[in-house]
């Protein structure tokens, strides 16, 4: 069990995080974890990870094998001050953590990052300068960013890496084969190897609490979103692409809208990880997600492609468990679609008067949460609503509700409304999930539907 309360002490010897030797089994790689001073913010006790469709992952330096669980506790180390220790490190890697200290200690002014320190052997060579026309592997999670990606990328993306355990809880087999099923189905991941990453990413740390005392440096989202994502997942893709022989590792860009907002995962932060192999990418930094809509995708799909997305594929959002058509994610989405000529239906995601009837209930009621780059993305999109509206835009009930929404008053709450106030919300959902987690996943999936049902539909 997690224990979330207090902080360390001030003026006495912070006990390291330890990780143990890289252990290999097959296909799996276990990294032993003693939490030192930072117990209370651990769930687990090693870092866990299977590789699908790759081979030679004993054949890896230590020094490689530890970088994944370093990503998945490095920004708790930032965010405490407390030092890691490690036998040793691939030094590329190392001198990389080094720079994100100083990264992540400005975007968040409240983490202790004079404290931490990565000790350790550094081995290993500087990182080479890959070109940008080199083979490949981009993370994949089969959304509009990463599916950007990969179509402006086809000729040097070789592999493909998606993570179960970043989005899709490891419990929940049967949304993971829907998911990937979808991911498998396309013709732009036909000919590439698919790699499944399996890790206890979200497991290994109590991110929930974590979410729940920085609450007053976070803009909007949680400690996974703000903090934790991007280095984790590039982390976690360095045994694979070095055993693949591939240099350069692709992540997709988040649609902040074009605000600074500090986000997990961002230019200033993915461009500075690299390994003794070769380093990562921060993609199409410079497209907003409509960009990528209406500039990558939609030509893709006019010259004959064909693809789902996965947008938001929780439990209980829909009856397939993907695309429940009815959230933020969901109809910011549909929104992008339909501006770019594209029917929503044409790509997975489900549209009707009622999911659309649902969206104007909510975006005028302040039913939901955001930042500044939420509001301004809202906006950007009316703007962006044409007078004369044909193709999908001209079906009767979207051609309403678009001419609707293009005069609307919008109303997207701050999601740091009352410091004190957003601290007992992220508290009573801290303690409902706690409280959900011992019960059986279908009932926790039955839950989350009907929830999801009446806010949909109230």
């Amino acid at each position: 069990m997690c224990v979330a309360d207090g902080d360390l002490k001030v003026g006495y010897v912070v006990q390291p995080i330890v990780l143990g030797r890289p252990v290999v089994d097959g296909a799996t790689l276990v990294v032993p974890v003693d939490p030192g001073a930072a117990g209370r913010w651990f769930c687990d006790d090693a870092f866990r990870v299977e590789y699908s469709e790759l081979d030679g992952l004993a054949d890896l330096d230590p020094a490689v094998l530890v970088v994944p669980a370093l990503g998945a506790v490095l920004t708790l180390a930032y965010a405490l001050g407390v030092p890691i220790e490690v036998d040793r490190v691939d030094a590329a890697y190392a001198a990389a953590a080094d720079q994100l200290a100083t990264s992540f200690g400005e975007m968040y002014p409240s983490f202790l990052v004079e404290g931490f320190e990565l000790r350790g052997e550094r081995v290993g060579p500087a990182a080479p300068r890959p070109s940008a026309t080199d083979p490949a592997l981009l993370l994949f999670s089969g959304g509009a960013d990463s599916t950007s990606s990969l179509i402006e990328h086809q000729r040097e993306v070789r592999a493909l890496l998606t993570v179960w355990g970043a989005d899709v809880q490891l419990t929940d087999q049967s949304l993971w084969e829907q998911l990937s099923r979808v991911l498998r189905d396309s013709a732009l991941t036909a000919d590439r190897r698919l790699v499944v990453a399996r890790a206890n990413l979200q497991g290994l740390i109590d991110g929930p609490a974590l979410t729940r005392k920085y609450a007053g440096s976070f803009a909007s989202g949680s400690w996974w979103g703000a903090v934790q994502h991007g280095l984790a997942l590039t982390s976690l893709t360095v045994p694979a692409a070095t055993a693949l022989g591939l240099a350069r590792v692709l992540i997709a860009s988040s649609d902040l809208s074009g605000t600074d907002v500090p986000w997990g995962s961002s230019p200033r932060t993915d461009n500075q990880v690299r390994w003794s192999g070769g380093q990562v990418e921060h993609d199409q930094a410079e497209l907003s997600r409509p960009s990528k809509i209406s500039g990558v995708i939609a030509p893709y799909l006019r010259a004959g492609g064909r693809l789902n997305l996965a947008i938001c594929y929780q439990p209980g959002r829909g009856p397939d468990g993907l695309n429940c058509g009815r959230c933020e994610k969901c109809q910011q989405t549909t929104t992008q679609l339909l501006l770019a000529g594209i029917a929503p239906a044409d790509v997975g995601m489900p549209m009707s008067p009622k999911t659309l009837a649902a969206a104007r209930r909510a975006l005028t009621r302040g039913t939901w949460h955001g930042d500044v780059g939420h509001r301004a993305a809202w906006r950007q999109l009316q703007v962006n609503v044409p007078e004369t509206l044909t193709g999908a835009c001209a079906v009767p009930y979207v051609r309403e509700h678009l001419e609707w929404f293009r005069d609307a008053e919008i109303v997207i709450s701050p999601s740091d409304a009352g410091p004190m106030l957003h601290r007992m919300v992220l508290g009573a959902q801290y303690l409902g999930a706690r409280t959900l987690s011992w019960l059986p996943l279908q009932f926790r999936k039955w839950c989350a539907r009907r929830v999801a049902r009446l806010l949909g539909e109230g």
